[in-house]
């Protein structure tokens, strides 16, 4: 996905003070979760999204490779969290997840719409546990998600190349140039029994 940045998001970006913040929608089966890395809540898309809750995203990274990339979110451990990660696996894993980014200004107001940068499915929930010998244990709540489309690809990983691919490995081969053009607006083949009639 290209970072394409309004008018009030790259006046944002030029200026001193500047912050950015994560939105992260979750389509359970009960109902779409909506959360942001701030530690406000925030209106945005025509939404709420519950600040602080969610404590970071993981490593996003873009290309077009095929690999099976996994993104994770990382909340707190809050009863309201933890519900849906102890809950009926049904209810989230294979559901649809959503990441969007959302720049501030100097008085920490969203500048610009917030821009979608990553697109996936729920995977599996961790629960990780820090014992501490000097007070309280502390933990988070880990929310693996996969890109959308890889779990197809994994079978087959390496024959779903782009004609960029194959020009970045192999410079000046042209053998997959018309590919995408072939997915797109597949040729009509008629069968040797309708041409008979």
């Amino acid at each position: 996905m290209s970072l394409t940045l309004d008018g009030t998001a790259s006046a944002a970006i030029a200026s001193t003070a500047r912050g950015v913040a994560w939105l992260i929608e979750l389509q359970f089966t009960s109902g779409t979760l909506r959360y942001t890395t701030a530690p406000v809540d925030i209106s945005a898309l025509t939404y709420t999204w519950i600040g602080g809750k969610a404590v970071d995203v993981g490593n996003l990274s873009e290309s077009e490779d095929t690999s099976a990339e996994s993104l994770v979110f990382g909340f707190v451990v809050d009863a309201s969290v933890l519900s849906l990660a102890l809950g009926n696996v049904e209810s989230y894993r294979g559901k649809p997840a959503g990441l969007w980014l959302q720049l501030f200004d100097d008085k920490f107001q969203p500048a610009g719409a917030p821009i979608k940068r990553w697109a996936g499915y729920m995977n599996k929930v961790n629960v990780k546990r820090e014992s501490n010998p000097d007070g309280p244990s502390t933990g988070r709540i880990e929310l693996e998600c996969t890109r959308a489309g890889m779990a197809r690809s994994r079978n087959v990983e390496g024959l779903r190349l782009s004609h960029a691919q194959q020009l970045a490995k192999f410079a000046g081969d042209n053998g997959l140039q018309y590919v995408q053009t072939l997915v797109e607006q597949p040729t009509l083949w008629l069968s040797k029994k309708f041409q008979e009639i």
